[in-house]
């Protein structure tokens, strides 16, 4: 019998168990039709059903067949529960080490009866592999999986061949276990060491994503400020904030010149959060509204951009967002959210598509509000009347003019976009010129080897029937009697 033999009988044994305790266990427990596992399933319409018979109705009809006799074996995830199929209850952290004990007692009385000369550790490495499988939580999988690897190397190592810590005990001394490893764990050893490090890696950055860790960062005021007031009401952990830190880039606008964010009808690069100053909104070049501090400017572009392939969408503008001068605000690149949204074992995607949701709830409920305040007047005469009044406060302090600093903040963007837009057009235009005159060129070497090629053809053609063909004969005689002297 193999040494592996008691670990694959334990192992199926609870297999067949887990599979007999599943109907009685799912029996007693009512079950959604909305949730994994249901059994409660929509049937086909009878329409469909008996509809005439059509190539492809065998077909489907094997699948569905298939589908009915598979289904009653979906019973979820694999749990605890299963071991113990004779039980109904949820079992408790104590019921679960009980019934952990209490299998690896079984599996290693069944070792000593059945194949006391298997190895221990390898057994043991086996069972700890089986009960990881029953892990919800993928850190705690990785442990196990650690655990497992430390277990196959210690009875590969440590133990004899055939004769195992049952029957030979084990020499714990690691220059003699080196030395006289067996050929054949050359390899389960080496694979096991590179397990380790790749699930010691998965766990350290697990372990650098704790709020307890992350809760001993050191964050400027300002930092700490844009966590508690914006990032931390819209789900953000601590850990997940100093991942965002990391690419984020803080804008000091100057005190003579407005900056632009966003243009209007122009693609949306990044995510915004403007920390102070006044920010104005404009859609066809009149204010609508102004944003406070703390608040996300780009979130639905944003949303977009995570729902398209790769990244590469980016909507344009609803509107410009024009920040005043002497304002500050952080810029985050909606490559940089891609990517996070990306990292496995991490629920940094769930983060960012709350925070989307809650601040478009936001944003919607301030509409609403303003709607009724309105009372039927349109938003664009009350951003007049907005307008009018900023105007009028702004000349009674002396500052008269100032307004309109955002407007040309806005067209002067407009204007370098289009100059922009013109130097890549020039540089277009200039590219297409060049492949012109290169194509221009490789056609005129192609027309003069062709002609070249027919000249050839034709005197060669002309001189083979002028001369004689005795000619040719002397020739080449004369040619090769006169080329074998020059080499003697």
């Amino acid at each position: 019998m193999p040494p592996a033999t008691t670990s694959l009988l334990c192992c199926s044994l609870c297999g067949v168990a887990a599979l007999a305790a599943s109907p009685s266990l799912h029996s007693s427990t009512p079950i959604s039709p909305f949730s994994p596992g249901s059994q409660s399933r929509s049937t086909p319409p009878r329409a469909l059903a008996e509809g005439p018979w059509q190539p492809s109705s065998l077909s489907l009809r094997a699948r569905r067949w298939l589908y009915a006799t598979l289904e009653p074996l979906d019973k979820g995830d694999f749990r605890w529960e299963f071991l113990v199929p004779w039980t109904k209850k949820t079992l408790t952290t104590l019921d679960k080490f009980i019934v952990c004990s209490t299998f690896i007692g079984l599996s290693f009385v069944l070792q000593t009866w059945l194949e006391p000369g298997a190895s221990v550790g390898v057994h043991l490495s086996y069972i700890a592999q089986f009960f990881s499988y029953a892990m919800g939580d993928p850190i705690g999988f990785r442990l196990l999986a650690v655990l497992t690897s430390v277990l196959e190397i210690g009875g590969n190592l440590f133990e004899t061949k055939e004769a195992g810590l049952i029957v030979n005990g084990a020499d714990f001394d690691l220059s003699n276990a080196f030395a006289s490893v067996d050929a054949e764990d050359v390899f389960p050893i080496f694979y096991d060491q590179l397990f380790i490090v790749i699930n010691v890696y998965y766990i350290l950055r697990w372990l650098l994503t704790q709020e307890v860790l992350a809760s001993a960062l050191e964050w400027s005021e300002g930092e700490e400020g844009l966590y508690t007031i914006c990032f931390a009401p819209l789900g953000f952990r601590r850990a997940q904030f100093s991942q965002l830190l990391r690419v984020a880039t803080l804008v000091s606008v100057s005190e003579t010149e407005a900056d632009v964010l966003t243009v209007q009808g122009e693609p949306i690069y990044d995510l915004f959060v403007p920390l102070n100053g006044t920010v104005e909104v404009r859609v066809g070049g009149t204010v609508t509204t102004t944003l406070p501090p703390y608040q996300l400017i780009g979130e639905a572009s944003l949303l977009e951009n995570l729902q398209s392939k790769r990244g590469e969408v980016h909507p344009p503008a609803r509107a410009s967002v024009v920040a005043a001068p002497g304002s500050s605000y952080m810029r985050w690149p909606f490559a940089a959210f891609y990517e996070l949204q990306q990292q496995e074992d991490s629920d940094f995607a769930y983060a960012i598509q709350l925070m989307i949701a809650r601040t478009l709830s936001a944003k919607l409920s301030a509409a609403r509000l303003s709607q009724r305040e309105m009372g039927g007047r349109s938003p664009m005469a009350m951003a007049a009347k907005r307008l009018e009044g900023h105007a009028a406060g702004e000349v009674a302090e002396g500052r008269g003019g100032s307004v309109f600093g955002g407007s040309a903040a806005e067209v002067e963007a407009l204007l370098r976009q289009n100059r922009e837009k013109e130097a890549q057009l020039q540089g277009l235009q200039r590219s297409l010129a060049e492949v012109k005159t290169e194509l221009a060129e490789v056609r005129a070497r192609i027309i003069l080897l062709v002609v070249s090629i027919v000249v050839l053809l034709v005197g060669t053609g002309i001189a083979t029937s002028t001369l004689p063909t005795e000619w040719w004969g002397q020739s080449f005689t004369e040619l090769a009697a006169t080329e074998l002297l020059h080499m003697n």
